[in-house]
């Protein structure tokens, strides 16, 4: 088989491509995954809210493309606390609290607990974080909720560490590589936290820390510990695109990052080729299905003509026929033109996987 042909290939690695990705790959077929870059998801906490389960609707698929979802993250080393029928008060990056169903542990972690002494650490030099500004707010939202929580400020130093200006990635990413940094971000904390139960810090406890690292930190702190939004780039976003790339690599998946498709070619009523805008000369694609994962963006590669879609997810043209039979859509079935959320976004993978199943596309491709 020519290495640029494929059972399937996947345009986009927001959290639909992703799920669609990962559900082909694990039905042994042949993955091309291409991507300009992650999806906008990392510009959020992480969490999955639960209004947008609520959005979603009563669609049958949801709690299976959940529970596959979870699975998936859980497989690639990033698992969610949560499930569908519970959810949580958690903060946002503003100290107002939402309700969530789903979230990373860490996160999960910040819930507003009466009459738990919690200390809100902030870093010396960190700019986008102010946990004096992130006490006030979660003390007055949770007293507003009837729960009695005691937040207090506290603020730990080694700016001199991180240059200037420090930022949240920079602080992950010496947290990863360098012991003695993570051994003085510990002895930094272990003195914020005396006399308190639990502390809750930036996202910043590193971009690749296993679940297991984070855990032995913890237990060498000597309370609990949770994490807190931050302003984009959300490290908890990061941490889960960067984790589910490296499980779509180890399920064979070939991935093709930092270059946009700008053209598909569709003849006789089939996608023949994406082409890659690769440097020094455009790579040309080829597979049996293709299933496009961009959102709203879909419809600048065929021409404004993804709006509607037909029961198999297939963009229709100006005559209400599929404008290609093995092409597939796996945005969210809003109105055109409006932004989806993460819930809606890892629906629309799993149901256009499973379109092409009905469709014996996977079938075609065997």
């Amino acid at each position: 088989m020519e290495s640029n042909r494929f059972d399937v290939a996947v345009v986009g690695a927001g959290l639909s491509g992703l799920t669609a990705a990962a559900f082909f790959a694990r039905q042994k077929l042949r993955v091309a995954l291409v991507a300009t870059g992650p999806g906008s998801f990392v510009l959020g906490s992480g969490c999955l809210k639960t209004r947008d389960i609520a959005q979603a609707g009563n669609v049958p698929a949801l709690k299976e493309a959940m529970v596959f979802f979870c699975e998936m993250a859980r497989f690639a080393g990033s698992p969610l606390e949560g499930d569908m029928g519970s959810s949580r008060t958690l903060p946002t990056i503003l100290g107002e609290l939402q309700r969530v169903s789903f979230a990373p542990r860490l996160l999960w972690n910040a819930e507003p607990r009466q009459d738990v002494a919690t200390a809100i650490v902030g870093v010396k030099g960190l700019s986008s974080f102010d946990e004096t500004f992130m006490t006030e707010r979660l003390n007055a939202n949770a007293r507003a909720m009837g729960i009695a929580c005691r937040y207090s400020a506290r603020r730990m130093c080694f700016h001199k560490d991180l240059g200037t200006p420090a930022h949240t990635l920079r602080i992950a990413r010496r947290f990863d590589c360098d012991p003695e940094f993570r051994s003085k971000a510990l002895n930094a904390l272990r003195d914020a936290a005396r006399g308190f139960e639990r502390i809750l810090v930036p996202s910043m406890l590193g971009l690749h820390a296993s679940e297991l690292q984070i855990a032995d930190f913890e237990q060498a702190l000597g309370c609990q510990l949770g994490e807190l939004p931050t302003l984009p780039p959300s490290l908890p976003g990061l941490r889960m695109f960067k984790r589910l790339w490296s499980y779509l690599h180890s399920l064979g998946v070939e991935q093709y990052q930092g270059y946009p498709v700008e053209r598909i070619e569709i003849c006789d009523g089939l996608c023949t080729a994406l082409e890659v805008a690769s440097p020094g000369h455009a790579l040309i694609l080829h597979g049996k299905i293709v299933v496009l994962a961009m959102g709203r963006y879909s419809t600048g590669l065929l021409a404004g003509t993804d709006a509607v879609l037909d029961a198999q997810r297939r963009s229709l043209g100006a005559h209400g026929s599929p404008i290609a039979f093995n092409l597939f859509s796996a945005r969210s079935q809003r109105e055109a033109g409006t932004n989806s959320n993460d819930v809606e976004d890892i629906l629309a993978g799993y149901c256009a996987a499973q379109c092409v199943l009905s469709a014996r596309g996977i079938d075609a491709c065997q």
